[in-house]
């Protein structure tokens, strides 16, 4: 029964499923250069070094262009947060990589999780650690890091719903449907979190400005301390993730979202406000916890 229904996750596990948009990818990559810049500028070169590297190198040059010293490489970091999203339907392209999801309200005790975050985590890290590894591979799996930190810490990339009105799971919640007010178009719960930092125009203007909100939140409220077992810290922030999914995605369980997009609910009063405080500071962690793991794995080259 528990293959038959493993299989069954697997196949509705969604074929895509971001986290944050670009502004908040970009956002905690630009956290991780001001922290490593000033904790361990060693560790700046040295990710320069290695992206020199990357067999994408053009996709980033172009976005580069015009851009000099620590701007340029402020902005190679921000670039490098969303890389794995700007590479999708590529052959760098692993869409199970951005997620690592159980169940967190409806049928909890079945205990099956969908998505490979956690494992490529582990992978790619080994990668960036081992100096015996090509530049090029050293590279991709930097940006993977970057990447699958920031995705983690976003609560619908580690927890989703699955009863009988799912037909099995709501997908990280790209097939619950809700709207922002009654006046405004439906969109699914986990591009509403996705989304919810988001401003309209230049993104790289607005990840800026998000990165300096981010930064404003107090260290004592975004718990940015590392170990040095990057992947025990990975599963701790998942972990955090699963239960803010619980908690505060899906309301205890209580959460009203649909299959119907003609009938999504007006999602509750103050549920915006909330989602919003508690996504800036999940950015800033992300944004934190990657430079201090930055800091104390990358000065070899």
């Amino acid at each position: 029964m528990k293959a038959a229904l493993t299989a069954m996750m697997l196949a509705l596990a969604p074929a895509t499923a971001a986290a944050w948009s670009n502004q908040g990818h970009m956002a905690t990559g630009a956290i991780a250069f001001d922290d490593v810049s000033r904790a361990s500028p060693q560790a700046v070169d040295a990710v320069v070094a290695i992206m020199a590297h990357h067999p994408d190198r053009g996709r980033f040059d172009k976005a580069l262009t015009g851009l000099k010293g620590p701007a340029r490489t402020r902005r190679l970091f921000e670039l490098m947060a969303r890389w794995p999203d700007d590479a999708r339907e590529t052959s760098w392209d692993r869409p199970k990589w951005h997620y690592y999801t159980r169940v967190v309200t409806g049928w909890t005790g079945i205990g099956i999780a969908v998505g490979q975050a956690d494992s490529a985590f582990a992978e790619n890290f080994g990668i960036v650690r081992n100096v015996r590894a090509t530049p090029r591979d050293r590279a991709v799996a930097l940006c993977w890091l970057f990447h699958i930190t920031g995705d983690m810490h976003q609560p619908l990339h580690a927890g989703h719903r699955m009863d009988l009105r799912w037909y099995g799971t709501d997908r990280l919640g790209t097939i619950a449907w809700v709207r922002r007010s009654a006046e405004e178009i439906e969109t699914p719960l986990h591009q509403l979190w996705d989304r919810s930092l988001d401003q309209p125009g230049d993104e790289a203007m607005y990840a800026e400005k998000l990165a300096a909100r981010a930064e404003a939140v107090p260290l004592t409220a975004v718990q940015v301390s590392v170990s040095t077992d990057a992947v025990r810290d990975f599963a701790l922030w998942s972990a955090e993730s699963m239960a803010l999914a619980r908690r505060r995605a899906y309301q205890s369980g209580v959460m009203e979202a649909t299959r119907d997009p003609a009938v999504a609910p007006v999602v509750p009063q103050g549920y915006q406000a909330a989602m919003r405080r508690l996504a800036l500071v999940r950015v800033a962690q992300a944004g934190h916890r990657l430079g201090a793991l930055l800091g104390q794995t990358i000065p070899a080259r």
